[in-house]
């Protein structure tokens, strides 16, 4: 077994520890907890960024990690941040077609629960989810798994990532979250830091998610009038990528991923035990 695929096993069985544990406290311990709703959500916190990410950083001690950042800073061109932006859209589409596409079919999309807007909701998905989740996602993932190529660190990321939302929200939402975590550490790679992810990330949850659910207070007429826009927007993001996608070069090559990446990803015992887990949270909570 050579580093690059033990490296994985243990950055993927670090992350299902972490979230596994935070997935038995919200399905066992929480409910059974005689507290109100925002203690129960700081003790969450708790225990996913406290114990969890400690947890995660023991399994994964062994790892050597090396410094990402660029001696000289590579600077992005607007027209890049704009795509990034556009290909956000990209998925916001997706995720509703996915919605349009489940609902054909009989079932319901979690897409569609709006809630509250309250002040420390705002605060959690400016600021406090763009930081910490690119800090683990992005940050100590990079640290760890960068070293062995750009496209596995991305995929990496991206995949463990995304199939998180999978428990918290839907499986249209692993889709829609694997689009924008493979933007977030493609900017990271470019910049050699987590600054533009955490922007970016902190965007899509305004354009894709506060705004819609701010306007479901004034009329459905104006979220449908407003998703439209960002899927008109979307599909200018989709046309572009697929215009320019030999203009990205990843470890000194044309493509975003390839054969190899994929099947170093998905032959990978930590990664198959992470998704199997997932799946049976998915299950065991009806997703």
């Amino acid at each position: 077994m050579n580093s690059k695929t033990k490296a994985l096993e243990k950055i993927a069985l670090g992350t299902a520890v972490m979230f596994g544990l935070y997935w038995l406290y919200s399905m066992v311990i929480r409910p059974q907890l005689l507290l109100s709703d925002g203690i129960k959500g700081m003790m969450g916190l708790a225990v996913l960024y406290g114990a969890g990410l400690g947890l995660f950083a023991l399994i994964t001690k062994k790892i050597s990690t090396k410094p990402y950042a660029y001696q000289e800073k590579k600077r992005i061109t607007f027209k890049t941040l704009v795509r990034s932006f556009l290909l956000q859209c990209t998925a916001f589409m997706i995720l509703n077609v996915l919605a349009i596409v489940t609902s054909i079919f009989g079932g319901e999309s979690s897409s569609t629960e709006m809630l509250p807007m309250t002040s420390s909701m705002l605060f959690m998905l400016l600021v406090f989810n763009p930081i910490v989740e690119e800090f683990v996602f992005r940050h100590l993932f990079a640290g760890k798994l960068l070293q062995y190529g750009q496209r596995f660190y991305i995929l990496a990321s991206a995949f463990c990532f995304a199939l998180v939302h999978g428990v918290s929200v839907d499986f249209g939402h692993i889709i829609y979250t694997f689009i924008l975590g493979m933007i977030w550490a493609y900017l990271t790679v470019q910049t050699g830091n987590i600054a533009l992810a955490v922007l970016m990330h902190a965007l899509s949850n305004f354009f894709n998610a506060i705004i819609i659910q701010m306007l479901f207070d004034i009329s459905t007429e104006a979220v449908g009038i407003y998703s439209i826009l960002l899927m008109a927007l979307g599909v200018v993001g989709l046309v572009l990528f697929l215009k320019n996608r030999r203009k990205i070069i990843l470890d000194g090559t044309p493509g975003l991923i390839n054969r190899q990446t994929v099947k170093d990803l998905f032959s990978n015992k930590g990664i198959w035990f992470y998704t199997v887990l997932t799946l049976i949270v998915m299950l065991l909570k009806g997703k």
